[in-house]
């Protein structure tokens, strides 16, 4: 796996926390974010990643509007916040 992959697999990691701390199905997540439920059900088992800079982008906007927000003040994914 390259650097990028991984980068990639972390940013994934940190969606997925952010959408459990917000309450957010995996259904209303991928609707916000323009894909498919299946496609984030993917990303979020491992089984594929997001290529689309498009989709890359929705995915930092989508975190600079939405961690720290929810029930707790901030986020904790294990380090990687």
């Amino acid at each position: 796996m390259d650097e990028q992959q991984v980068e990639i697999r972390a940013k994934v990691a940190r969606l997925s926390a952010v959408r459990r701390q917000l309450g957010w199905s995996e259904e209303t997540c991928a609707h916000e974010l323009g894909v498919t439920y299946s496609t984030l059900n993917r990303w979020e088992r491992g089984e594929s990643l997001p290529k689309s800079q498009l989709v890359l982008r929705a995915i930092d906007d989508f975190l600079a509007r939405h961690a720290g927000t929810g029930p707790a003040s901030r986020v904790d994914i294990g380090g990687l916040a």
